[in-house]
């Protein structure tokens, strides 16, 4: 301010990940007042480099993954399969799928669907969701809880070439629309809820057919 600089630029760094910009945002709307300073003046002038924990993951450096057979085509048609284990979480969700989100009566994303390639969820009166790893837990979903269904495999690319040309200004735009229909508890830094990732009815009863199956 005495240099004739009252509001300057201030870029913040140094290992800097959303729950340290966190932190510092809410420490300066709490203890800017103290100094006779508006937070949110402050606040607006204040933009971050971040950089190191960005590009190494920091905290989650590897994704762990591993690719298995779930469906073959012999002819023209894709044929269902599965590998069996011991363990529920290894055993794979079989066959060609369509991956969509459901959206509860507030407008927010309330999981997402593992359904059959032949299944469409925009013309169900109701849709029944399982946990992909536990027995018996499940729920039910009436027409009037979902006010929207997404499809949210989309190609993007055929053998005509680029279907999608959106820009990184859209793209940016649709990731915040995203953000926005995630439940506040979802997106919260600090012990946030889990969302739920569910199979449909019908993909549910594949994948135990074809467990029984194979063991029988």
């Amino acid at each position: 301010n005495d240099a004739g600089f009252p509001e300057p630029g201030i870029v913040l760094s140094s290992n800097l990940d959303e729950l340290a910009i966190w932190q510092i945002l809410r420490q300066i709307e709490d203890e800017a007042p103290s100094y006779g300073v508006d937070p949110a003046a402050l606040l607006g002038r204040l933009s971050y480099g971040v950089g190191t924990r960005l590009v190494t993951s920091e905290g989650d450096p590897s994704l762990d993954g591993v690719y298995k057979l779930t469906a073959v085509k012999p002819d023209s048609e894709w044929v269902p399969a599965i590998k069996v284990s011991e363990n529920p979480l290894k055993v794979p969700i079989p066959g060609a799928k369509r991956l969509w989100r459901i959206y509860d009566d507030r407008g927010l994303a309330t999981a997402d669907a593992v359904a059959l390639a032949a299944e469409d969820l925009t013309t169900v009166e109701s849709l029944e969701l399982h946990h992909p790893n536990r027995d018996g837990v499940s729920r039910a979903l009436a027409r009037d809880d979902m006010s929207a269904v997404e499809e949210l495999l989309v190609d993007v690319w055929n053998e005509q070439g680029r279907l999608v040309n959106d820009g990184i200004e859209e793209m940016r735009a649709r990731r915040r629309a995203d953000l926005e229909r995630l439940d506040p508890g979802v997106r919260r830094l600090i012990n946030p809820h889990l969302y739920h990732m569910s199979l449909t009815g019908e993909m549910d009863a594949l994948r135990r057919r074809m467990v029984a199956e194979a063991q029988a």
